[in-house]
């Protein structure tokens, strides 16, 4: 076996730095699972949609399931019961039915 040299040791910790590298990025590119997939695409609102979510503390699953978008007066399911709806509060702007935002009221 060859004897480990200063510029083999530089070369194999370049070659496993990019292998990480390349590992990471591709997991965080990854596509969510249609079951946890976000309604409210960050990338396709508005700033003035975004901020206005941001104030309502939007969040796209509730820690509280006694407070889900499904049982907010101001949500309407869309024609997927499972699949996203929209939300009066956001202009008709997509909700996910398991989400919440400070403005929830319960449905009469």
């Amino acid at each position: 076996m060859d004897a480990l040299t200063r510029r083999s040791f530089f070369r194999l910790g370049i070659a496993l730095s990019a292998g990480v590298a390349a590992a990471a990025v591709s997991s965080c590119s990854s596509k969510p699972q249609a079951a946890s997939a976000a309604c409210a695409n960050p990338d396709a609102l508005s700033p003035a949609e975004m901020s206005l979510r941001m104030s309502n503390h939007y969040v796209e699953k509730t820690a509280d399931a006694a407070k889900r978008c499904v049982g907010c007066s101001f949500f309407k399911a869309g024609a997927d019961a499972n699949g996203c709806g929209t939300c009066q509060i956001y202009n008709g702007g997509p909700a996910n039915p398991q989400g919440y935002c400070d403005s929830w009221a319960a449905k009469s």
